[in-house]
């Protein structure tokens, strides 16, 4: 039996954290596969050097146990040798090893790697990262830590190549990676060209997924070959594929814990019989089916899909079984990570509560609407369920969050083609104090001395804790009519509105306002009732209902928008028009960060009897906003200013050129066109033009620099017009 256990040889490590790690204590009977039990939990600490076990007999039946160690030194210097490319600063903030911790040799492998893969991501594929560690002379305890490097260049892409694929070309099949691309004229500019592993493996899986998506059940690829030229400047990258068949969908059925007919599941299905099979639609299906059997009260349940490939048809049939688990409710709803945001301010997001049965659909829900909020860190609004301990029927729900700044404060100046050279400035925030209320002011001032801007605004979503929302935008503008007169305007907008259900709001807008004119010398010309028409205060009443289904109100990549809205002036003031204007916006990611984007809208305004409808609240196109290739304001009735009724949709493809930046890449195509009253028969013609240009989400603010081309040129129009434009797409 063993009498005592001491530890011999320790100098920095505490005795009391060797002991613990033996199992062979005082009291316990020797035995040889403990003590190799315990010498390799020692060397598990990764402190020692040299383990020894000595034992010595006190009696006949009793030993003392001796540990003897030699420890391993400390790193005092950590140097870096060779990087030519990266600076020693740069380096020491990828390694976890820092001065004066003890040696260990698999953590210090651990940062080599690190090395490497920091210098790949940058470009540097060639990079070869070893280490060397030397005594300190003089120093026995303490050694120096040098990682020896050979950086090279960067090397660049040169050609990726795909074998045997009679499917799919190679520019469709390069087009699906994300990361890996071949050098370009920007690659300076980006990361475009550079090879990382990691990320190349992504990509090959996006092409297994793509082949997935398009009915090929058997697609693979060989091991790619990676070759480098003479010069080590250039890399090959050669991709076999084997692309197969593709299949069809057979039967669909379904199994286990059925809740449902087999006709209501079959409905909420995406992909049925004779479609081409698509592994996406696969698994929307399966989210679909776990979400109905959720709204029941399911938490748990289990969607499994058994696939029965049948190679003599092409056709695979698919069963979906159910294993439905037990009913559970919702316990404690816990909002964590929020130091800034009210709790209420989420929790009023919610539609779920705490006691009721638990939801899958109303959970979703929840989440995308705590997300839409926009005062949270994309990606960082996660919800997660725990079992209750002691309560197999009840889950907790924990809403962890990581808050971002709402506050904006930007100063800018520029020069666009609509305003000439400006200074710009404003002040936001959209989460007034953890509140949820929006406030923001914003100024513009132009050299142009007939534009400029002042605007005060501010928003209660939720007033008084009620679906009602209020707010009021207070506002003075100078703003010209091109070729006719300036318009000098001071107003206020009183709203509020009432969530109706989820994602549509009605709203009810007051507006008055009054404007005068100031006309130039090119509008001496212009009818002085027209003027008279504009002159004046403006008292109306808008009544709109609006449906947001964007996945981000910002920065749109999905979902979609609906608005509709009634204006009624003559309540007071000295105009009198019906307005009514609808619009449509539509957003989808076509693939990748490849984002479609479509946004339609039709008007009309009519004046109330004798009254002539005016200038300014007429439709007039042209210019950053819609149609594009035509100079601002310039798609009017010949003659006229502006018309009365109005009809354009915008078309575009927007690409992420460098993610990092804000920087964007887009090309449209517009139509429209206003008319002096409803067009029929051979008056309902289109204006038409196309385009490209680029958005630079800016500090400032997002920044557009577009050219569009009209396809239908008139005498007098540009063959092209450059637009620059501080603000946001539709």
């Amino acid at each position: 039996m063993i009498r005592t256990v001491d530890v011999e040889g320790i100098k920095r490590i505490e005795k009391d954290a060797v002991v613990a790690k033996l199992a062979s204590k005082a009291g316990t009977e020797l035995n040889p596969e403990t003590i190799r039990a315990d010498i390799q939990a020692l060397y598990a600490m990764g402190y020692f050097e040299e383990i020894e076990v000595l034992s010595s007999s006190v009696s006949s039946n009793e030993i003392e146990l001796k540990v003897v160690v030699r420890e391993r030194p400390v790193i005092s210097e950590i140097d870096f040798d060779g990087n030519e490319q990266l600076t020693d600063s740069d380096l020491k903030e990828v390694i976890k090893i820092k001065e004066w911790a003890i040696l260990d040799f698999a953590r210090v492998r651990e940062d080599a790697d690190r090395i490497q893969k920091h210098y790949e991501d940058k470009g540097f594929y060639l990079v070869k990262v070893k280490h060397e560690i030397a005594p300190i002379e003089g120093k026995p305890d303490e050694v120096k830590l040098t990682y020896k490097i050979n950086d090279y260049d960067k090397v660049q892409i040169k050609k990726i190549t795909f074998l045997n694929n009679k499917v799919f070309s190679d520019e469709q099949l390069k087009s699906i990676f994300r990361e890996t691309k071949e050098g370009g004229f920007l690659s300076f500019l980006s990361s475009s060209g550079n090879f990382r592993e990691s990320a190349f493996k992504q990509d090959l899986q996006m092409m297994m997924l793509w082949y997935l998506d398009h009915g090929y059940l058997k697609f693979r690829y060989e091991n790619p070959v990676v070759t480098v030229s003479d010069d080590k400047k250039w890399l090959f990258i050669s991709v076999y594929v084997d692309e197969g068949d593709v299949y069809q969908m057979g039967t669909v059925d379904f199994g286990g814990d059925l809740l449902f007919s087999k006709d209501e599941l079959k409905q909420d299905l995406g992909l049925l019989e004779g479609q081409t099979f698509a592994i996406t639609k696969r698994n929307q299906d399966i989210i679909k089916l776990t979400e109905k059997y959720q709204d029941l009260g399911y938490a748990f349940t289990n969607v499994i899909p058994k696939m029965n490939l049948r190679d003599e048809n092409k056709t695979v049939d698919m069963v979906y079984e159910f294993e439905k688990g037990s009913l559970i409710y919702f316990n404690e709803i816990n909002v964590l990570g929020n130091s800034k945001t009210w709790d209420k301010v989420i929790r009023r997001e919610l539609r779920v509560n705490e006691g009721e049965l638990y939801s899958g659909s109303r959970l979703r829900i929840s989440r995308e609407n705590v997300e839409r909020l926009g005062y949270f860190q994309p990606g960082e609004v996660v919800f997660n369920t725990k079992q209750v301990p002691g309560k197999a029927d009840q889950v907790d729900l924990e809403i962890t969050i990581k808050e971002r700044s709402t506050g904006t404060i930007t100063l800018g100046a520029g020069f666009g083609s609509v305003q000439g050279f400006f200074f710009t400035t404003q002040v936001s925030e959209i989460n007034l104090m953890g509140s949820g209320r929006t406030l923001s002011f914003s100024a513009q001032i132009s050299a142009l001395q007939a534009q400029r801007s002042l605007n005060l605004s501010f928003t209660e979503p939720y007033t008084f804790d009620t679906r009602w929302s209020t707010g009021f935008d207070l506002f003075y503008v100078l703003f010209p009519i091109p070729g006719f007169y300036n318009t000098r305007k001071l107003g206020l907008n009183l709203r509020t509105g009432y969530l109706l259900a989820e994602y549509t709001n009605l709203l009810v807008t007051y507006k008055n306002e009054g404007l005068k004119i100031e006309t130039t010398a090119t509008g001496a010309s212009i009818d002085q009732a027209d003027i008279d028409a504009d002159d004046g205060v403006l008292s109306s009443v808008v009544l709109s209902i609006q449906k947001d289904k964007r996945n981000n109100r910002f920065e749109t990549t999905d979902g979609q928008f609906w608005s509709a809205s009634q204006e009624f002036a003559g309540i007071g003031g000295d105009k009198r028009f019906f307005k009514t204007v609808g619009n449509h916006r539509f957003y989808r990611r076509i693939w990748g960060d490849l984002v479609f984007r479509n946004s339609t809208e039709l008007g009309g305004i009519l004046g109330m009897g004798s009254d002539r409808v005016p200038p300014s609240e007429r439709f007039y196109l042209g210019g950053p906003n819609n149609l594009r290739g035509f100079s601002f304001f310039s798609i009017r009735p010949a003659g006229q200013l502006g018309g009365v009724v109005e009809a354009y949709s915008l078309f575009e493809l927007e690409y992420p050129l460098i993610r990092d930046a804000g920087l964007k890449f887009v090309t449209f195509f517009d139509t429209g066109n206003v008319w002096s009253s409803f067009p029929t028969g051979s008056a309902f013609n289109l204006r038409v033009c196309w385009g490209l240009g680029f958005r630079w989400f800016s500090p400032i603010g997002p920044l557009r620099f577009e050219w569009g081309f009209p396809l239908d040129r008139r005498a007098g129009e540009e063959s092209s017009q450059f637009q620059f434009f501080i603000g946001p797409p539709f």
